[in-house]
């Protein structure tokens, strides 16, 4: 999958994108589940090319610049996955 690679596609940002437009708990869960592989990726020390938005891509190096992109992109499916880490 792109996003154990630390890649987010535009198709892999998509449904990231659904997932938080839905706003259903099962889809927030879904899309708090690709977050998570993506911050595994960037434990693992993979380099990351993330889509936006706004069509461009980012390719964080730190922990703030990969939270930045994730609370301005999918701030529910984010904070699932806080929320979640917390509980381990």
């Amino acid at each position: 999958m792109e996003y154990d690679s630390g890649e987010v596609s535009e198709t892999g940002f998509a449904a990231i994108d659904d997932a938080e437009g839905y706003a259903a708990a099962s889809s927030i869960g879904a899309g708090s589940v690709c977050i998570a592989m993506i911050w595994a990726a960037f434990r693992d020390g993979k380099s990351l090319q993330l889509y936006s938005g706004d069509m461009t891509v980012v390719h964080p190096i730190t922990e703030q610049e990969l939270a930045s992109w994730c609370e301005s992109n999918f701030p529910m499916c984010y904070g699932e996955y806080l929320r979640r880490a917390k509980l381990k």
